[in-house]
């Protein structure tokens, strides 16, 4: 009985499967168009008709095959994974990168235009404007122009920088300052009053207030808006953490005159954070703080209170910065 039923069940399989086939691929009409070619011969034929044959039985195979995942998960896991293979992949991302051009190529290719094609300068500053500061395109483009040796590419970054100098949206402010950084000198006035205006901005973060002073240089500013940057600076270092404390205090001595530089930094070593005198430390061992007798009797100090956090900076920039007495020389030793 249960073999009885194994036949019929085949049977209706068989029959079901005929069926398909007639109705899903039925025989080409006599009545298509085709070109009559006199050439055509048997081997032609035979080959057409063997394609479509393969296709019948490909696309039934395929039928079966999908059916077969979807009624067995298991199936289809092991599947993926046998196609998900590390060595598959690696195939895969290869080809992939292959028909890729790499950014190295692009570079060259885009360089090369800008130098011998006198167009290409104006239409890749064209599309520099169109592209955001964050797109790694913009970068490349950027680098390509600036590497060019065509003399007419800092002209045409400046006079680009010279349409986001004014605009207060963070893209336009960082595109500006992108495109001033690639430059070799920041003249025009405009240009500077957007550089100052940026390092003056409440609401511009330590890195973009740090960047724009960083081109600028102090003789190209009025005293009243050195003030202003030197007055912001001191109350930013003060507040800074160790990192932006390093940066700010280093641009707030490019502001500052040289008598003034001692005075604020001994100020700072009075009520000041850990980070802000350790930056002090630094910036009087690079040599833009000079080292004054107040700022020597204040090290001295420090350096005499193991307990403190920073009595051994302090001794090693008293050694290596200050001109020491033989008796001070004595008091560091004893310590």
């Amino acid at each position: 009985m249960k073999t009885y039923g194994l036949v019929l069940s085949l049977t209706s399989t068989f029959i079901a499967g005929y069926l398909v086939a007639v109705i899903y691929h039925p025989k080409p009409s006599s009545n298509a168009f085709y070109h009559q070619d006199p050439k055509t011969n048997l081997v032609t034929l035979s080959n057409t008709a063997n394609s479509s044959s393969n296709k019948t039985d490909t696309s039934a195979k395929q039928s079966h095959f999908d059916a077969t995942l979807a009624n067995n998960p298991a199936s289809q896991q092991e599947l993926t994974q046998a196609i998900n293979t590390p060595v598959n992949v690696a195939l895969s991302n290869k080809v992939q990168n292959e028909a890729e051009p790499s950014k190295a190529a692009q570079f060259d290719a885009l360089k090369q235009a800008i130098q011998t094609d006198p167009t290409s300068l104006a239409s890749s500053i064209d599309q520099l404007a169109q592209l955001k500061v964050d797109d790694p395109d913009f970068d490349l483009l950027l680098s390509a122009i600036q590497s060019s040796a065509n003399p007419n590419t800092n002209q045409a970054l400046l006079g680009l920088a010279e349409e986001y100098a004014m605009l207060s949206d963070v893209q336009s402010q960082q595109k500006f300052l992108s495109l001033l950084s690639s430059t070799s000198e920041v003249e025009s006035q405009l240009l500077v009053q957007g550089l100052v205006d940026l390092a003056t901005q409440q609401q511009s973060d330590a890195y973009t207030r740090v960047e724009a002073l960083a081109l600028l240089k102090p003789y190209q500013i009025s005293e009243a808006e050195r003030e202003q940057i030197t007055g912001e600076l001191e109350q930013q270092v003060l507040a800074a953490s160790a990192d932006e404390a390093e940066v700010l205090l280093s641009q707030l001595m490019r502001f500052s005159h040289n008598q003034q530089r001692s005075d604020i930094a001994s100020d700072m070593l009075y009520n000041s954070s850990e980070p802000t005198k350790l930056a002090i430390l630094n910036n009087i061992n690079s040599g833009s703080i000079p080292a004054a007798d107040e700022l020597k009797t204040k090290l001295l100090a420090m350096a005499s209170d193991q307990q403190g956090a920073l009595w051994f900076e302090a001794q090693q920039t008293l050694l290596s910065s200050f001109d020491l007495s033989q008796q001070e020389y004595s008091q560091l030793n004893s310590n």
